[in-house]
């Protein structure tokens, strides 16, 4: 059973259209309170149990970010946030974890942190903006 994340303050940010998340996470309760957590965040976020459900929506969707739990029933989540990254759009992938121990794919693969559970929904929020943070304004044109 996993553990419910912990809260942080949130900060107004970019509209939720500029901030498709992908969240992996197998266990029902866990994935629907990340998703709550998350969209009250300003995600707009695309929830999947499993790593074809997860590669599905990315066929169909381009996300910015991707939350992925390591230990998925149907594969590594380590290799799904590799492969994600690998084939563009995504900016940043966070893996999750809740076992300890577990050794996190290299920052060349497109993963940016590997947090044990819980959770805290504002390092991972966080994590995020800061990318949005580094990101250039469009050109005026």
């Amino acid at each position: 059973m996993s553990a419910a994340p912990t809260r942080s303050a949130p900060a107004p940010e970019a509209p939720a259209a500029q901030r498709p998340l992908l969240l992996v996470e197998d266990d029902a309760p866990l994935r629907q309170m990340l998703s709550w957590d998350l969209a009250d965040l300003g995600y707009d976020i695309a929830a999947a149990a499993g790593c074809a459900e997860a590669r599905r929506l990315a066929a169909r969707q381009s996300f910015r970010f991707a939350l992925i739990d390591v230990h998925l029933p149907d594969g590594d989540g380590r290799q799904l946030g590799a492969a994600l990254a690998e084939c563009g759009g995504l900016e940043q992938v966070v893996l999750m974890t809740g076992r300890h121990g577990v050794a996190a794919v290299p920052t060349r693969h497109g993963i940016s942190a590997l947090l044990t559970k819980p959770v805290d929904i504002g390092k991972i929020h966080r994590l995020f903006t800061a990318v949005l943070g580094s990101a250039r304004p469009a050109a005026a044109g």
